[in-house]
């Protein structure tokens, strides 16, 4: 299934790009990849190839009716289980794509899309191909090892950009873990994701809550990088320390959605806690100021967009001091805690809980610094400097 591609008025021919994306689900890789798109659209023409197509929830509509809005084609992959064959099933597609549409780069967006395309290649792919991989984590290949040391070696060559130093450190560091040649220092580069900004106020004051509960948000894929595996701990202990109410809402899907939701049901800390569906277009939603606080226990990230949307939004975020969020914050942010230290997350965040004022007042003066640093048009701006420089000058 595709939508019709664009017709583009007479003039110089475009640059076209194929993304390759894992599904139009939740995901920070996606959120960059069509976020890119939007930024470069009226110079690139994209078209996006969904490794694993099928049934969308309400983010993958979101994010379909975003590439729809501006008329870029969408091929989709296969519902067949990646370690089923559905690689291979996706792999060949995207060999008949690429081999039809003959676009000038193919951007691939974390490993299943780069596994997808090394199955691609088994097939024989045209000359002249420029392939730009963007590494979205610090911590890469992680139940995939070996998988992602083949198709590291069907990978040799292409261009990096990685959202943080520590995604780029993190390649490095598996490369060498396989015996694998490093990137050449001259293809490689950090380009920080970036986000729409808005530099408008918050429009909810934060005393306009000062008499209800204290309301604290987690957003994201429920899953063990994110930590959320030790929320009940987290929130036991930290319920013991604080003194006003809380609602805490968990937002998200993924593999602990069910036992978050049981302990949400039977858990008697005196919090509020609720579990529901993943937030369309959390950026916007976090701007409105329904929430005082953002809580994310992660282990690892590569840059995380919810961190930088949440301190563009003004509101404070409580996290782990981690390679890739660590390069969001300024040396004194004090709502950081070691990952997986729950005593040291629960502290912090009953401190932020506590002290809404201090937190807020972090959130604020670490705000100017974030809107300089991750902006969509600054990363499309370095994406396509990137875009053209493989294909005026491929070898280097």
């Amino acid at each position: 299934m595709h939508t019709d591609p664009v017709n583009q008025a007479s003039g110089p021919r475009k640059l076209s790009v194929l993304q390759i994306i894992t599904h139009l689900e939740l995901g920070g890789a996606e959120e960059v990849a069509i976020s890119l798109a939007e930024a470069l659209h009226e110079e690139v023409d994209f078209t996006f190839f969904i490794v694993q197509g099928g049934d969308r929830s309400e983010i993958g509509r979101d994010f379909y009716l975003r590439l729809q809005a501006l008329r870029i084609p969408v091929y989709l992959g296969t519902v067949v289980p990646m370690k089923m064959g559905g690689a291979m099933v996706s792999g060949f597609k995207l060999n008949r794509l690429i081999r039809r549409l003959r676009p000038d780069i193919v951007h691939l967006h974390t490993e299943i899309p780069e596994t997808t395309f090394a199955c691609a290649t088994l097939f024989g792919l045209p000359d002249q191909l420029e392939v730009v991989r963007t590494i979205h984590n610090t911590s890469l290949w992680p139940a995939w090892a070996q998988i992602g040391a083949w198709a590291e070696r069907r990978l040799a060559g292409a261009r990096v950009a990685a959202v943080s130093r520590g995604g780029l450190d993190g390649l490095k560091r598996f490369q060498d873990a396989y015996g694998l040649p490093r990137t050449d220092e001259t293809r490689a580069q950090i380009i920080y994701a970036g986000v729409s900004k808005d530099t408008g106020p918050r429009p909810t004051p934060p005393a306009a809550n000062a008499s209800g509960p204290v309301r604290v948000l987690f957003a994201g894929r429920l899953e063990l990088q994110k930590g959320v595996d030790l929320m009940p701990a987290i929130v036991e202990r930290a319920s013991r320390l604080t003194v006003r109410p809380v609602a805490f809402h968990i937002a998200g899907s993924g593999t602990y959605a069910p036992q978050l939701r049981e302990w949400a049901e039977r858990q008697h800390t005196g919090w509020d806690v609720t579990v529901g569906p993943p937030i369309p277009n959390l950026a916007g939603y976090l701007h409105e100021g329904r929430h005082d606080l953002v809580f994310m226990p992660s282990r690892f990230e590569g840059l995380s967009l919810v961190a930088v949307e949440s301190l563009l939004a003004g509101v404070p975020l409580v996290t782990t001091r981690i390679d890739g969020l660590k390069e969001i914050f300024q040396s004194d942010y004090p709502l950081l805690a070691e990952p997986e230290d729950v005593d040291g997350l629960a502290d912090v965040l009953a401190q932020a809980i506590n002290d809404g004022d201090a937190a807020l007042h972090a959130a604020q003066v670490h705000r100017a610094s974030v809107m300089d640093r991750f902006s969509q048009t600054g990363m499309g701006r370095h994406y396509l400097q990137l875009y053209r420089r493989a294909v005026v000058n491929p070898a280097t």
